[in-house]
């Protein structure tokens, strides 16, 4: 991998003689662009970008299969597969936006493979979402992290479904946002008459409200949903636990994908301002309660009540129109939503002297033109100097100087010389401070031309397939690739294809622009005219924000706060004494029994240690002990940690599914099937498969163990975030968990400190085992880091009676499990963060004489299809019994950073 010449910025000849010819230059040791471009060099230098896209084998998913994925990682503006770090976190999130589960992988030349399982004993159905990132990227906005949401069924074990829907309404001057909840059987019949116990809560955990209500005869009930502090309902979610007519509670939870009480409606200048005297291109974009796009239109008065111009939305809310803005003129915008209401919407206000950044794409002639427009009174001071640069991931395309002396300049530039994705156009004063701003969007034909093949278009059931891969360049040469290849029967799971995320979507558009985007494979399944406009409508109304240029001009060095992970690990830390001095030349042995592991190094003079190149995989753990230069104890040691990432608010409301019983119906039915199928054989399941988990007096699901407590059934359940002001766990417990008192008790040990509830001392249950008073002083002494979760049980009647009274359970991030007796600040246990087993897809070899019925999905999973110099590869498998169209899609990328994508199908009779 050739990492620093992907960082290298190029101006291609083409602009300086393009511009020649127009302009005459300032000269070159007085040109402003000189110092911006050395900026924005060292800027990419220091600061390289590292993207993530996972592809899945499917969009969505039952409760009982297993999610396999593979991520590419590159860099740099080439989308080069990244050497630079050895590790990727993926971490699943469960409707209730609380962890699932979270994985390190380790990166081999910018890839990996993993895959998370949804057991049927602990997932529910809903909306998960799926989060990557590399420890380099959380130096730059967690906005550009790999975030997506994933939609999960249930089927068997589910028999009550529930929808939500919102109503809005007034109360007085006040937005209200009601709740719908309609709960259902599996045969769509209405649950009528059962008693629902619900809260909103926010941050995974922190009750806004709660309270109690009945449904209706037609299985409904309504929720006034209130902000809480913040006021806002974003970033929340309502849990609904319905009581069935045997007592058993089922629990539904549901992210709010409210986003605001009414439409919103924003308008955006071509390149920022309105100047006055210059005519603009002025795009807008509607935003409704649900986070989705609104066609709206109206009409743009002046402050006379004067009519100047229409509009009406083309794409997903947004349209634009041209205005002509006058000095000392306010303009507004009256929009008509849909249902025939009105309001009135402000534009920005009219500069009297400024720039407007003019940039149209034509692709009928393959060109970029770009047009600097002066309003008369920037002309009135003479001729100024701008800059004007064009990049793309800190690659410059386009960078120049020249004088305004008029009031249009225009140049033109290839869009072959390009490259495809965002390029950021940015115009400088003559000082270098940024002016306007205008990105748009390169679809060259520069990617990797993959094609599959079948011998017949026509199989049957069970039959082998052979298919066929060739890769080659755009002008037809082949070329070698690393894909991935999911066969899916698109009878079991239907795909919009305009709402996948891709390849191309995700390392070309979505990691370079912050918020939401409504069907991003819109843009990129069968480019037309039609979608490349609206393609530039996008660009217009939602902005390029990977770093902003006063932040690179002002020449502050980069400090990361997170080093690139090598594939090794390094354990570091300092050893000092019990006044908090270094100590120098003390001695660090690192020990895991298990392993037979005993190392030893020395601090250097200021008290550090290091050891260097550790293979660490899951569940490994070390003790470290401390002693000064003479063998002595008294000394403290001390481990540095890399703090978990933090849970980020969800971008994507706009994509949460509030009806998953009827959009995934086909999965649903195919999955009663595939579970009937099974258990007919004699099997348990995909996943030992059971009936959904319920909480009831009567009923012990376990006499012990974490999993007694589920999502939702606890009091209360807690999980660390923002912990850094905290030196110990118990420092946290006492400033989060509510109504329980941490005090002073007499034990076996001698005075340690306890929970209570109501004066009663709580049971402690540490990763499924209870532990003694003597472990819990321990236990307290731990980082709050390493904790994944705590659940309180102080009114479940159902949850003490196993327990034996009011309870507290504490489940830890990598199953520390074991506690040592008795504070010794020499020797430290410590669970670093390491590798997660990966394991591999089952794709069944059939003959004649298989009698098993298979109805899987996803019929063939392979993350490592390799295609060779000569640009062929071949893949082959065996189809399940679901007839039907078989939907093939290959992905994948090759060492220049060529991105390649294609859908095959063929049919199964």
């Amino acid at each position: 991998m050739k990492f620093k010449n992907a960082l290298k910025i190029a101006i291609p000849v083409f602009s300086v003689l393009l511009v020649a010819a127009a302009f005459s230059f300032t000269q070159k040791d007085n040109d402003p662009v000189e110092k911006l471009v050395a900026s924005l060099q060292k800027w990419t230098e220091t600061q390289p970008q590292e993207k993530v896209y996972l592809h899945t084998d499917k969009p969505y998913y039952m409760v009982g299969d297993t999610i396999w994925f593979k991520a590419y990682v590159t860099i740099g503006s080439k989308h080069q597969l990244s050497a630079l770090s050895g590790a990727v976190y993926v971490d699943l999130y469960n409707e209730a936006d609380s962890l699932a589960k979270s994985l390190k992988l380790p990166l081999i030349a910018g890839m990996t493979k993993g895959s998370f399982v949804l057991p049927d004993s602990s997932s529910r159905d809903g909306n998960y979402r799926i989060r990557a990132y590399t420890q380099w990227m959380r130096n730059s906005d967690p906005a550009f992290f790999y975030d997506k949401i994933l939609r999960v069924g249930n089927s068997v074990a589910n028999t009550v479904f529930c929808k939500i829907n919102y109503e809005y309404s007034k109360d007085g001057s006040k937005d209200v946002v009601t709740a719908v909840l309609t709960y259902s059987n599996d045969k769509g019949e209405a649950l009528s008459n059962r008693k629902v116990d619900y809260a909103l809560l926010e941050n995974g955990y922190e009750k806004v409200f709660s309270g109690n209500k009945e449904t209706d005869n037609y299985g409904q009930l309504k929720i006034k949903l209130q902000g809480g502090k913040s006021g806002k309902l974003q970033d929340k979610h309502l849990t609904a636990k319905l009581q069935t007519r045997e007592k058993e509670i089922v629990i539904k939870e549901f992210a709010i994908k409210s986003i605001s009480t009414q439409t919103d409606v924003q308008f955006f200048p071509e390149s920022g301002p309105l100047v006055s005297g210059v005519r603009t291109r002025v795009a807008f974009k509607a935003t409704g309660t649900d986070g989705l796009g609104v066609p709206v239109k109206g009409v743009i008065i002046d402050n006379d009540g004067k009519e100047v111009e229409t509009f009406e939305a083309t794409h997903l809310g947004m349209g634009q129109f041209r205005l002509m803005p006058e000095k000392g003129k306010l303009y507004q915008a009256k929009v008509t939503y849909p249902d025939g209401s009105e309001k009135s919407v402000k534009l920005p206000p009219v500069l009297e002297s400024g720039y407007v950044l003019s940039v149209y794409n034509n692709t009928e002639t393959d060109t970029v033109l770009v047009r600097i427009i002066a309003n008369p009174s920037v002309l009135e001071k003479g001729s100024q100097t701008v800059s004007l640069i064009a990049q793309s991931g800190g690659s410059v395309s386009y960078a120049s100087s020249m004088p305004i002396g008029k009031a249009q300049t225009s140049l033109s530039i290839p869009a072959k010389d390009l490259p495809s994705g965002i390029t950021q156009f940015t115009l400088f004063s003559s000082t270098g401070d940024p002016m306007n701003e205008r990105i748009i969007f390169i679809q060259n034909n520069d990617q990797m031309d993959v094609k599959l093949s079948t011998a017949k278009k026509v199989y049957a059931a069970k039959e082998k397939v052979e298919i066929d891969v060739s890769a080659a360049s755009a002008n037809g040469a082949p070329i070698s690739g690393n894909f991935s290849v999911s066969v899916v029967s698109e009878e079991a799971v239907p795909v919009d294809e305009a709402k996948e995320n891709t390849i191309f979507s995700q390392i070309l558009l979505s990691s370079d622009i912050k918020g939401y985007i409504e069907k991003p494979s819109y843009y990129f399944n069968n480019p037309t005219e039609e979608t490349k406009s609206n393609l530039d409508l996008l660009m217009l109304t939602q902005g390029y924000r990977r770093f902003v240029w006063k932040d690179i001009t002002a020449g502050k060095p980069f400090q990361p706060a997170f080093k690139a992970e090598k594939l090794t690990t390094n354990v570091t830390g300092r050893l000092l004494s019990l006044g908090e001095k270094p100590i120098a030349g003390g001695k660090i042995t690192l020990i895991n029994n298990k392993l037979g592991v005993v190392i030893d190094t020395v601090t250097n003079a200021e008290g550090y240690y290091k050891f260097s190149d550790l293979l660490i995989t899951n569940e490994i753990s070390f003790t470290l002990q401390g002693r000064n230069a003479k063998g002595g104890k008294n000394v403290e040691i001390k481990v540095d940690k890399i703090r978990d990432q933090d849970r980020t608010p969800n971008m994507n409301v706009g994509d949460l599914d509030t009806d998953l019983g009827k959009s995934l119906m086909a999965s649903l039915e195919n999955s009663k099937k595939q579970d009937a199928e099974m258990v007919r054989n004699g099997q348990m399941g995909r996943a030992q498969q059971l009936n959904e988990v319920i909480i009831s007096a009567k009923k012990r699901k376990r006499l012990f163990g974490y999993d007694l407590v589920l999502d939702g059934h606890a009091d209360f359940t807690y999980r660390p975030s923002n912990v850094q002001a905290f030196g110990t766990l118990l420092e946290w417990l006492r400033a989060t968990v509510t109504n329980v008192e941490f005090r002073s008790a007499e034990a076996d040990c001698g005075p340690v400190t306890m929970p209570f509830s109501r004066n009663e001392r709580m049971k402690v249950f540490l990763d499924g085992r209870e532990i003694n008073d003597c472990e819990v002083q321990d236990l307290f002494y731990l980082d709050p880091l390493d904790i994944d979760r705590v659940d309180v049980a102080r009114t479940n009647a159902a949850i003490m009676s196993m327990t034996g009274g009011p309870s507290l359970f504490l489940a830890t991030k990598r199953g520390i499990g074991v506690l040592r007796s008795g504070y010794t600040p020499e020797v430290v246990s410590y669970a670093p963060r390491g590798f997660n087993p990966v394991k591999e897809f089952y794709a069944p070899v059939y003959d004649s004489n298989s009698r098993i019925t298979d109805l899987r999905s996803t019929v063939y999973w392979n993350p490592g299809v390799l295609v060779g110099s000569n640009g062929k590869g071949k893949i082959s498998f065996f189809n399940a019994d679901t007839k039907g169209v078989y939907r093939v899609v290959i992905e994948g990328i090759n060492g220049d950073g060529l991105l390649g994508r294609q859908v095959y199908k063929y049919e199964v009779k």
